[in-house]
C-alpha cells in the first residue's frame, strides 16, 4: 500500500501548498536576471564568440562573465526572484554530503533539493564532511575561518532566493522531533515520514543523478529547478575567465577533452574497455573533431606523448594542458571547479564515460547554454549503443538524462584486444 505523502496530506487537508508545477524565473536555455534585450545580447555574445559586450548599468561589470557562461551565473542584485515553493509550516530535510570530491558532493546536494521540493520541506544546508575536498577545506577553513558548505561553491544569495532553506547548524523549528530513516532516501522516501526533522546521514544520503531518478518527475521540472537554485559564485567564474584569457583561448574557437587518468586507468579501463588506455586509440577517435582546431585537455597526469599527438597525428592547431602548473592558494583550493568551469565554452566537450567530473561539466554546459538540447554527446573513446529504447543522446532531453548515464557505463562495447 503507497502511503501518502505528507505533500499529499497537506494539499487534502486544505493547505495553501503550491502546485507541483515550477514557477522559477527564466527558461532553461535562457539568461535569467537581465532584460530580454540584455539577455539576447549575451547570449549572441556566446554565438558570436565575443567578449566586448559591456551592456550600461549594474551589468557593465558582469557583462563579460554572463556572455561567457549564461545561466551559471548568479542573478542580478536588483533582481528579485519567487521561492519555487512555499514549504511546510516545522518540517524540514536534511541529506549529509558526499566525504568524497566536489562532484560526488554535488550529486548529494542536487538528489537533496529536489526531494526537500517534492515534499515541501525546509531543505537543511549541510555542513562538509571532514574528508570532503580537502583542497577547499585546508584554504577557506584554516585560513580564512570561513564555514564549509555548498556556499564554498555557489551563489547564497541566488539559493536562497529559490529554496526554502537554512543552514544545518541553525535552531531547528521543532527540536525535539528528529528522525534518522535506516536506509537512503531512494529506498524510504522522505514523503513517508510525518516527523518534523528528517535526516539522512552519511549513510543514508543518496549518491546519484537526480534527472534520472524515476521519483522525480517529470525530470525536465526538476531540471528547471536545480539549474535555478544552483548558480556559481562570482568569483569562481571570474578566476575561471582570468584562466581562458590567460590561454587565449576563446568562447565557442576551442574543442575540449576530459581524460580521467589516476584511479580510472589502474582500475576502470582494465576492467570495461582497455582501448581507453592506449593514446592512439584515444587520438583517431577524437581526430575528426579537432583538425585544425584549438584543442584543451583536462586531465589529472600530463601525458606528453598524447599532447603530441594531438597535433602531430590528429592535426590540432594548438593544445592547451596546464595539468603540469604548479598552482597555489585559491587556484589550488578551486581547481576542479576551475577546469569544469574551462570546458564550459567551448565549442564542443568530449567526456571520460563514467566520471562525474565529466558529467558535472556537461550538466552545466546545458545550464549555461553551450551544450543545446538534441546536440550528440561526445566521448573520449567510443561508447555502447544509445538508448534502445528510443531516447536521443543529449543532456537535459525530457526523460533521456537517466540513458544517457547509462550509455557511459559502456554495457556492450566491443573489447578491445
Amino acid at each position: 500500500m503507497k502511503v501518502k505523502s505528507q505533500a499529499e496530506s497537506a494539499v487534502s487537508e486544505g493547505s495553501s501548498m503550491p502546485s507541483p508545477s515550477l514557477s522559477l524565473p527564466g527558461k532553461i536555455g535562457t539568461l535569467a536576471g537581465t532584460a530580454p534585450s540584455q539577455r539576447e545580447a549575451h547570449h549572441n555574445s556566446f554565438q558570436q564568440s565575443s567578449l566586448g559586450i559591456e551592456p550600461d548599468g549594474e551589468w557593465r561589470s558582469t557583462s563579460k562573465l554572463v556572455a561567457l557562461f549564461g545561466n551559471l551565473t548568479p542573478y542580478a542584485d536588483s533582481q528579485q526572484v519567487p521561492s519555487a515553493y512555499k514549504p511546510i509550516p516545522n518540517k524540514t530535510f536534511m541529506a549529509d554530503s558526499d566525504r568524497e570530491g566536489f562532484n560526488n558532493m554535488r550529486m548529494c546536494w542536487e538528489e537533496a533539493v529536489c526531494y526537500a521540493y517534492l515534499t515541501r520541506r525546509t531543505y537543511r544546508i549541510p555542513a562538509l564532511l571532514e574528508r570532503s575536498d580537502k583542497r577547499v577545506q585546508l584554504t577557506l577553513l584554516k585560513q580564512l575561518g570561513r564555514p564549509l558548505n555548498m556556499f564554498s561553491y555557489y551563489d547564497e544569495r541566488s539559493f536562497k532566493m529559490v529554496i526554502p532553506s537554512m543552514l544545518a547548524s541553525d535552531p531547528l523549528p521543532v527540536p525535539d522531533d528528529i528522525f534518522q530513516p535506516e536506509h537512503s532516501f531512494l529506498a524510504d522516501p522522505p514523503e513517508n515520514f510525518s516527523q518534523s526533522n528528517l535526516v539522512y546521514t552519511e549513510r543514508t544520503r543518496s549518491l546519484g543523478q537526480y534527472a534520472g531518478d524515476k521519483h522525480l518527475v517529470p525530470h525536465e521540472d526538476y531540471v528547471r529547478l536545480i539549474q535555478s537554485a544552483l548558480r556559481i559564485r562570482w568569483d569562481l567564474l571570474q578566476r575561471a575567465a582570468d584562466r581562458l584569457e590567460e590561454y587565449g583561448l576563446e568562447p565557442g574557437k576551442y574543442v575540449c577533452l576530459h581524460r580521467r587518468r589516476g584511479d580510472f586507468d589502474a582500475f576502470y579501463w582494465k576492467t570495461t574497455v582497455p582501448g581507453m588506455l592506449s593514446n592512439d586509440k584515444v587520438v583517431n577517435h577524437v581526430a575528426p573533431a579537432i583538425k585544425g582546431q584549438t584543442v584543451l585537455v583536462l586531465t589529472d597526469l600530463y601525458d606528453s606523448d598524447f599532447l603530441d599527438k594531438l597535433v602531430s597525428v590528429a592535426g590540432a592547431a594548438r593544445v592547451v594542458c596546464w595539468a603540469n602548473k604548479t598552482v597555489t592558494g585559491f587556484d589550488k583550493a578551486f581547481s576542479p571547479q576551475l577546469d569544469m568551469l574551462s570546458a564550459v565554452p567551448a565549442a564542443k566537450f568530449f567526456a571520460s564515460p563514467l566520471s562525474t567530473f565529466s558529467w558535472g561539466i556537461l550538466r552545466w554546459r546545458v545550464q549555461a547554454g553551450s551544450h543545446k538540447i538534441g546536440s550528440p554527446l561526445n566521448f573520449i573513446y567510443k561508447t555502447a549503443p544509445y538508448t534502445p529504447d528510443g531516447g536521443f543522446n543529449s543532456p537535459g532531453a525530457p526523460g533521456t538524462w537517466l540513458l544517457a548515464w547509462q550509455s557511459s557505463l559502456l554495457q556492450g562495447s566491443p573489447k578491445d584486444s
